[in-house]
């Protein structure tokens, strides 16, 4: 053989070998990228399953804090109402006692509202909301 057909054997060698790693190395790349699109879909999975169990977390959080929102408010009104009863039972006493003003007279405790005595007698104000409260726990005479 001449050295012309050597070198051409030689370099079409070559050729094959580089052709070779060639394709070695896109199919390397193509299971690269097909596991890092795997790796992806599993990611958007499990962040879409975590956002939902997030969603219902708060969903049941948003109810609770409703819930202890109403019964806040139906303890200030049952504070309320018991502060106006304290107020009334201690202006009773005063009188009773004879510790309060000598002016307080009988006639002049009509004027007080008896809360506590005769509830079902009480007027509601028009312009105001009717208190909500149970009287669970508390005792009439």
């Amino acid at each position: 053989m001449s050295s012309k057909g050597y070198n051409y054997l030689k370099v079409d060698e070559k050729k094959m070998k580089r052709m070779i790693s060639n394709r070695e190395s896109a199919r390397r790349s193509r299971m690269k990228k097909e596991q890092h699109m795997k790796d992806l879909n599993d990611q958007i999975f499990y962040l879409t399953k975590k956002r939902d169990e997030m969603l219902l977390k708060i969903d049941g959080i948003a109810k609770e804090n409703t819930k202890v929102e109403m019964e806040n408010m139906v303890l200030r009104s049952q504070k309320q109402e018991l502060e106006k009863r304290l107020e009334y039972a201690n202006q009773v006493c005063g009188w009773y006692e004879g510790d309060g003003d000598d002016d307080v007279s009988l006639a002049s405790m009509g004027g007080v509202q008896e809360p506590w005595i005769r509830p079902w007698e009480q007027k509601q104000p028009s312009n105001s909301m009717p208190v909500m409260s149970s009287s669970v726990g508390f005792s009439f005479f």
